[in-house]
């Protein structure tokens, strides 16, 4: 948003050394400070802490999400396969319901 740390500081009513600290990863904001920020930079509060993709956390993000989302999908997979193994053992005890005449 084109804003410098002085001016975003202004904004959200927060000291400048404070918000320095808060960007230099020194001090963490309140909940309330966050959203404050969050509000003046147009963004949602979690945004604030996701990592860009110049920060030295943005690979090891990245590729833990990869990885959950790899086993989240691996874990779908194997419970219908295992759900359909049993399903596929009473296949023989199935009972076919008469069919409801029509009026």
């Amino acid at each position: 948003m084109n804003l410098t740390q002085a001016k975003l500081a202004e904004r959200t009513g927060i000291s400048p050394g404070y918000m320095c600290d808060i960007e230099r990863a020194r001090r963490w904001p309140s909940a309330s400070k966050l959203t404050k920020i969050a509000e003046v930079l147009k963004m949602k509060p979690f945004q604030l802490l996701l990592p860009s993709e110049d920060s030295p956390y943005f690979d090891h993000h990245k590729t833990l999400t990869t990885f959950s989302r790899q086993v989240r999908e691996a874990f779908d997979k194997n419970i219908s396969e295992v759900y359909e193994g049993m399903i596929k053992q009473y296949d023989s005890m199935k009972i076919e319901l008469p069919k409801e005449e029509e009026d």
